[in-house]
Parts: C-alpha cells; sequence; structure tokens
C-alpha cells in the first residue's frame, strides 16, 4: 500500500510540475512582438530635439491617424522614407508622427532639421531612452512604420511604407 500511495504521489508530482513547465516554457517564448497581442497604441515617453518630453498623452486628440516610425538617422531607406513624407506633409492633415530612434541625441536633431521634422505640429521627434517603443514593436529594420486609426492599428510596414499606400489608407489625395 505505501508503494502505491508513494507512485500515485509521484505520478501527481509529475503532472504537476509538467503543467507548471508548460506555463513557464509559453510564457518565456513568446516571441510575438507586444503590438500583435495588444492592438492598441504603446504607451512611451520620448526626449523630443527641442528638450521636452512627450508621452502618448501629448498626440492631440484631433487627428485621426497616429503613424509610429522608428528609425536610424543615419539609415538611407529612412532618410528616403522621410524625404518622401515632407514632400507630401501638406496630405498628412489627419496624421500625428511620432518618430523615435535609439541613437545619439545630437543625430537625431541633425536628421529632424535635415528633414524639417522639428517643430510641426503633427510631428514628435526624439530618443526613445526606456526603448518602450522598439520594445513593443521589435523591428528587425528601419524604418518601422506602424499606423493606428483612433489608438487601434490599421497596418505595420516592417521596411518603410510607400506615401502613395499611406495617403490611399488614410484618405488623402
Amino acid at each position: 500500500m505505501k508503494t502505491l500511495v508513494k507512485w500515485v504521489f509521484l505520478f501527481c508530482c509529475i503532472a504537476h510540475s509538467g503543467n507548471l513547465f508548460a506555463q513557464v516554457t509559453n510564457s518565456v517564448l513568446d516571441n510575438t512582438a507586444p503590438y500583435l497581442r495588444d492592438k492598441k497604441s504603446p504607451a512611451f515617453s520620448l526626449s523630443t530635439v527641442d528638450g521636452k518630453e512627450a508621452t502618448q498623452k501629448d498626440i492631440p486628440s484631433k487627428y485621426k491617424y497616429t503613424c509610429y516610425i522608428i528609425f536610424s538617422p543615419d539609415c538611407s531607406h529612412c532618410e528616403h522614407e522621410a524625404t518622401e513624407l515632407s514632400k507630401n506633409a501638406d496630405k498628412f492633415k489627419n496624421v500625428f508622427f511620432v518618430w523615435d530612434s535609439y541613437r545619439e541625441m545630437d543625430l537625431i536633431k541633425k536628421f529632424a532639421t535635415r528633414f524639417n521634422l522639428a517643430g510641426q505640429p503633427n510631428i514628435i521627434i526624439g530618443r526613445d531612452a526606456a526603448f518602450t517603443i522598439p520594445s513593443f514593436f521589435r523591428p528587425k529594420m528601419t524604418p518601422f512604420v506602424a499606423l493606428y486609426n483612433n489608438n487601434s492599428l490599421v497596418k505595420v510596414w516592417e521596411s518603410g511604407v510607400e506615401v502613395p499606400e499611406l495617403l490611399k489608407i488614410i484618405g488623402a489625395k
């Protein structure tokens, strides 16, 4: 009888530990980027090029869309993205842009100046020292672009967006 009790106890311990292992493994090995699980736009805090701190609360509610762009100031694809978006700035009246980089602030400032991004009413550009935006999106390359409509994910472009496609989605001409 003692042997039977030992075997039942051992079986229960093994079954329970297997369940715990599965739970731990599933939570640790979940490589899904948070934006794929949570379709709401990310919380963030950026040090902006004008020396202020900006958060998601600083995005004015009058804009229908919010576009997050993770970039590197020395990336040629990011330069192209900034050039094309700047050329069409007048068509993005209903879009608020959040430009985020992990690089040094002096490089971000030069990029912002070069592409006329600083001081625009519908743009925040800066450095996310806490790395919250990149952690939320987990980009594999830059520029990484994510578009939200009223705090709900519309579309992600993992290697930049073509302006005509973005204009079509937001309904601009």
